[in-house]
């Protein structure tokens, strides 16, 4: 069992909570003193699939009413998002290059780009906004049943993602990367809350933003809360996903090979490009070593060893004296505008010779399927049976995110397609 699921089983054994009733407080010197662990990771359960099994069973969660106290209490305290619809293209507003746009791999650069681009403000149909909250601050006082027990917060620490203010309106934003099947409604309850008492005249917009590397695609679930002091009111106004383009769209042509990865003959093994992304940008953040790359992304010993071979042979990260440096390559790569990284970082992966061979294929043929990148890797290679299809996979999930980083080239049930 989750060793929080475990101490939490203890924390209610000793606790001796009396199950028929629908709330207990407890108070994070409490939960410190009992667990011996940090109150604030004890208290983390952002969706439902983080609630220790003493509260499912039980059908409580948890929710802070006060600096450092909090109350367990039986309710619905999660809500389950809401299939996606059709994709909208936008067009950026953005005429130049945003230097100090896109300095990590955070929701927040995402969430920024789309605010940037003009996307969020034509997603939302409220012009023009401003960015006017963002970060953490403690909460007015206000009042909230959940079921028909009554809850009183004060002093509760908040943190908004995002909060833009337009005449007669102000958007709080929760943003994620990728999409989860559901978040605690605290985190959009709480803030519409504050900011109804501290700006009592303007129409208060709960959004739940997500973006989904893989696809680029910007999701936006719109929401209203009817009843502020009912805690399960919240229901969906508008649901809108989004892909933001340029205005001149990358041709294959466009890709020139860097002239720079450092081993050009990789048949690759890592087969999640955005994490070699990842990776990347974790070591610029101090995740430099081969444990804390293993925890972080929970890889095991072989899948590590792949991302990092990926990562050395493309020039961007050196590892020395057991840890990893980013070279100059890496350093400049991290510090790349949103809109510049994704043709630059195609560009090194069309330094590989695979890579640039198979892209030389589909322009000649305008079509390029597994078996060809199969019959590339085995004339290519001194690789044989079952290991030339897995690295066939590499190789074309590599110039899946190629295609979709760049809209140069579609994908197809089994390969690619010119575009034009």
């Amino acid at each position: 069992m989750n060793k929080t699921f475990e101490l939490w089983e203890k924390i209610f054994a000793v606790k001796q909570f009396d199950m028929s009733q629908d709330r207990h407080f407890i108070t994070a010197e409490e939960i410190k003193t009992i667990s011996s662990a940090e109150p604030r990771i004890m208290a983390k359960m952002d969706r439902l699939a983080d609630v220790p099994p003493v509260f499912k069973k039980n059908g409580y969660f948890l929710l802070p009413v006060k600096n450092g106290k909090y109350v367990i209490v039986r309710g619905d305290g999660f809500h389950q998002l809401e299939e996606t619809g059709g994709v909208t293209t936008y067009i950026s507003r953005i005429k130049f290059p945003l230097t100090t746009a896109g300095r990590g791999s955070s929701e927040m650069q995402y969430l920024d780009y789309s605010f940037n681009s003009g996307a969020l403000e034509s997603a939302l149909g409220k012009q023009p906004l401003y960015q006017s909250i963002r970060g953490r601050e403690y909460s007015r006082d206000f009042k909230f049943s959940v079921n028909k027990t009554l809850l009183e917060v004060s002093s509760v620490q908040l943190e908004v993602d995002s909060g833009l203010e337009g005449e007669d309106s102000i958007v709080l934003i929760e943003a994620k990367i990728d999409t989860p099947e559901d978040f605690i409604i605290r985190q959009l309850f709480y803030p519409y809350n504050h900011f109804k008492v501290v700006s009592p005249a303007k129409a208060i917009i709960p959004v739940f933003f997500t973006y989904h590397p893989a696809t680029k695609i910007y999701n936006l679930w719109i929401y209203e809360i009817p009843d502020a002091t009912n805690y399960n009111s919240i229901r969906l106004r508008e649901m809108r996903s989004l892909k933001i383009v340029s205005e001149h769209e990358i041709e294959i042509e466009d890709i020139k090979p860097k002239g720079v990865v450092a081993y050009k003959d990789l048949a690759p093994q890592a087969n999640d490009v955005n994490k070699i992304i990842e990776l990347v940008f974790k070591v610029n953040e101090g995740i430099n070593n081969y444990r804390d790359v293993a925890a972080y992304f929970q890889f095991d010993d072989r899948q590590s060893s792949y991302y990092r071979e990926a990562a050395e042979a493309l020039g961007l990260v050196l590892p020395r004296e057991r840890k990893y440096y980013l070279t100059d390559i890496g350093k400049e790569f991290v510090q790349l505008p949103v809109e510049k990284r994704n043709l630059y970082f195609t560009e090194l992966l069309a330094d590989f010779n695979l890579v640039k061979t198979a892209l030389d294929i589909l322009k000649e043929r305008r079509v390029l399927k597994q078996s060809d990148v199969e019959n590339l890797i085995a004339a290519n290679s001194n690789l044989t049976g079952t290991t030339v299809p897995r690295r066939a996979g590499s190789l074309m999930a590599w110039l899946r995110w190629m295609s979709e980083a760049t809209g140069s080239f579609s994908i197809e049930d089994d390969g690619f397609r010119l575009n034009k």
